[in-house]
């Protein structure tokens, strides 16, 4: 019997082995291949074969009228067995099922051992702990060594390379900080005997050093020698400056510009450059290393400073003397036809060098032969020699001619910084 729900170019046929209903075309010749059912191998009957007909009693006979298709054959495999449906669990009460399953109750058994294992691991590393510290206790204290000769003088010479730099920053700072001679005299190279000098030189007024502000200071390099016998610089040098709230001065023509006219005496003495030039500023801060740490030398920074040197020799003041550092050397006499017996040295402020003085000194008198040393005129190959000294000068003569002389030679070197005065002349003072 035809089944009415079969298309028209469709037709059906019955698997051999789970009997369901496979549906191909039409017009498909005989063909083998796997049921979509059970996956059992099946052959298509002809176009227009009709399907056959299930007879349960016997087989059916395996219809190939035709030769099949060459198709690979699909291996035979057993239709797959349904799973099993799991049986609907009853539902249990709400009190029941609050109760945790008797599998759940597992984890919470082998909890207790492992809070068992950690307990004693604590109790463990408690007695270390306390064990280590008693043994702490009783274990004497590690011996100390005293600093090694190398390290000590890897350190000396570090600190005479660069490590005084910061504790003459840190004097300098200080001493220009104080604001009265008192505050000033502990940062002071022989403050104590020194004090009734700088307060005269002070005097009772507030003392302003904003001028030369420490952070101005650079570092110069003395030689090794100096340095390792502890003897350290720093300098102020500030060159001439204009000030513009003065500087109106006329402008010249352009003859006297270039040459053709010369200047009057007024054009000269007010549009001189020179006359608007603040000037120049150089101060040298010598320090010496002490059993209490570095001293700044007071009487060389006050004379740098307030060019006393100058003064000194600029304003004569009959009976006046004065103890100053400066550069000496042999000069040429003042009048080709001086005395023979004679020498003549100039003398300069080490700051500024433009501040200088000229002495006639005898060359048979105790500081002639002092100086003979300088002597370079009247030798075969002299040459100017310039050495550092520190020397007494005093304005001798009439009242009203006064002649500047150097008093006394006290020795070479700066006083206090390298020179030391000789004891025989300290006492004769």
């Amino acid at each position: 019997m035809e089944n009415k729900d079969i298309p028209s170019d469709k037709k059906a046929f019955l698997c051999v082995h789970c009997k369901g209903q496979v549906l191909v075309p039409h017009d498909l010749p005989p063909t083998t291949g796997p049921c979509p059912y059970c996956g059992g191998t099946i052959t298509s009957p002809a176009g227009d074969e009709p399907a056959p007909v299930f007879q349960p009693p016997a087989a059916p006979e395996a219809p190939a009228p035709h030769p099949p298709a060459a198709v690979e054959p699909i291996p035979q495999t057993p239709a797959p067995e349904p799973a099993p449906t799991p049986e609907p669990e009853p539902e249990l009460p709400p009190a029941m099922a609050e109760r945790p399953a008797s599998k759940e109750q597992g984890p919470a058994k082998r909890q207790f051992p492992i809070m068992v294992i950690l307990l004693l691991l604590l109790i463990v590393g408690a007695v270390a702990y306390y064990v280590t510290q008693e043994m702490n206790r009783k274990t004497p204290p590690p011996l100390i060594l005293p600093p090694s000769t190398g390290n000590a003088g890897a350190s000396e010479a570090n600190y005479i390379r660069i490590g005084w730099q910061k504790d003459a920053a840190s004097v300098l700072r200080d001493f220009l900080a104080a604001d009265h001679a008192e505050g000033k005299l502990p940062f002071i190279l022989n403050g104590e005997s020194l004090a009734p000098r700088v307060r005269e030189f002070y005097g009772e007024s507030a003392i302003d050093d904003s001028d030369t502000p420490a952070a101005a200071f650079s570092v110069y390099e003395l030689s090794e020698e100096d340095r390792k016998r502890g003897l350290f610089m720093m300098t102020y040098d500030q060159p001439p400056q204009f000030d513009m709230r003065e500087f109106f001065r006329p402008l010249a023509s352009l003859e006297v510009q270039y040459g053709i006219d010369e200047a009057d005496l007024l054009l000269s003495t007010v549009a001189r450059a020179g006359n608007f030039a603040m000037e120049p500023l150089r101060v040298h801060a010598f320090f010496k290393r002490t059993p209490a740490g570095l001293k700044l030398d007071w009487e060389i920074f006050a004379q740098t400073k307030y060019r006393t040197f100058q003064s000194f020799v600029e304003l004569p003041e009959h009976g006046a003397s004065g103890v100053f550092r400066v550069f000496i050397v042999e000069d040429v006499p003042d009048q080709p036809q001086a005395d023979a017996t004679s020498r003549t040295y100039r003398l300069s402020d080490p700051a500024h060098t433009d501040d200088t003085a000229r002495i006639t000194v005898k060359e048979d008198s105790e500081t002639g032969r002092a100086l003979s040393g300088l002597n370079w005129r009247g030798t075969k190959d002299g040459r100017p020699l310039t050495r550092t000294a520190t020397v007494e000068l005093a304005w001798a003569g009439a009242a009203n001619a006064p002649v500047l002389e150097l008093h006394r030679f006290i020795c070479w070197e700066f006083l206090g910084l390298g020179g030391e005065e000789n004891k025989a002349q300290a006492a004769s003072k």
